[in-house]
């Protein structure tokens, strides 16, 4: 199965460079990856890093790095940019942020779900929660998206998510670029606006998403634009968001009681060429905390 991996980046070299190396060691018996990544014209060396990492490994069977550095109108359009690239023979995409990581092995889970079940068209994994050191937080299992919660509720994380291409380029949903950082909310809405068949996989880690402290989702900006997004709702739509939004959480942490707890996971450091190995001592699905000291 081929995949088509995106990642934006901007002035996130350290990051980038694990999150790189995560994707390139997916490649096994059955699996063929592609990795695209779309950089909004950094200053901080990415370009040289990438065309080095490309050369490097130019003859690697079934890895592919390419990579495009011009300046765009942020994160969601350099991920639109991308997905303008997909390759024809493209089975499977997905957008992977430049300080997200895939677990080991993680595509090989996707694919050989996704010939399970050949009538999927998006399927959903479990990704684990680090601070900005890789320690571990918590891990947070999917749960099947619902119009009502999906419609001011983000459901899905982008990391652990994964689109069949087929669908995808006839369902024709991209990211709003006019948002700067709650894009993600209005993207899944409309996906599941979309009623694809979704392949709900609690069983299968597959995502590593790293609190950084410069999280879009936490910042001003967010705060700003849901304001001007819940303004254009109904009134019935801003009345039972609260309640949308802690029922979807209380389902994630319910239906994490009755699955096995993950152990360990895997994950690259920075500055460091291998993977460390991570020994979860207190597995949770309950996420504590948004940044590392809080």
């Amino acid at each position: 199965m081929k995949f088509y991996i995106v990642t934006p980046s901007y002035n996130a070299l350290h990051w980038l460079q694990c999150c790189v190396r995560s994707v390139a060691d997916q490649v096994c018996d059955g699996v063929e990856v592609h990795h695209h990544v779309q950089d909004g014209a950094s200053t901080d060396g990415t370009s040289a890093w990438l065309e080095a990492w490309q050369q490097q490994h130019a003859d690697t069977p079934g890895y592919k790095l390419t990579f495009e550095s011009i300046k765009d109108r942020g994160m969601y359009d350099a991920i639109n940019r991308a997905w303008e690239k997909i390759p024809t023979d493209a089975d499977v995409t997905a957008h992977l942020n430049s300080d997200e990581q895939y677990v080991p092995l993680a595509l090989r889970g996707i694919a050989r779900e996704f010939v399970k079940h050949p009538d999927a068209e998006v399927a959903i994994g479990t990704y684990i929660v680090v601070d900005s050191q890789g320690r571990y937080i918590c891990h947070r299992r999917p749960i099947k998206p619902k119009r009502w919660i999906s419609h001011t509720v983000c459901e899905i994380i982008t990391c652990a998510c994964f689109h069949k291409v087929s669908a995808f380029m006839r369902h024709g949903i991209r990211f709003e670029s006019r948002w700067r950082a709650i894009a993600d909310v209005v993207f899944f809405r409309d996906i599941v606006n979309a009623s694809p068949s979704f392949l709900i996989i609690p069983n299968l880690i597959t995502s590593i998403f790293a609190v950084t402290g410069g999280n879009l989702q936490w910042s001003s900006t967010s705060a700003e634009e849901w304001l001007q997004l819940m303004s254009a709702e109904s009134w019935w739509w801003r009345y039972r968001h609260a309640f949308a939004y802690r029922w979807c959480h209380l389902k994630k942490i319910f239906y994490d009681k009755f699955l096995k707890s993950p152990a360990s996971y895997s994950l690259f450091l920075e500055g460091e060429e291998n993977r460390s190995n991570c020994i979860i001592k207190k597995p949770t699905s309950y996420w504590k905390k948004r940044t590392q000291g809080e």
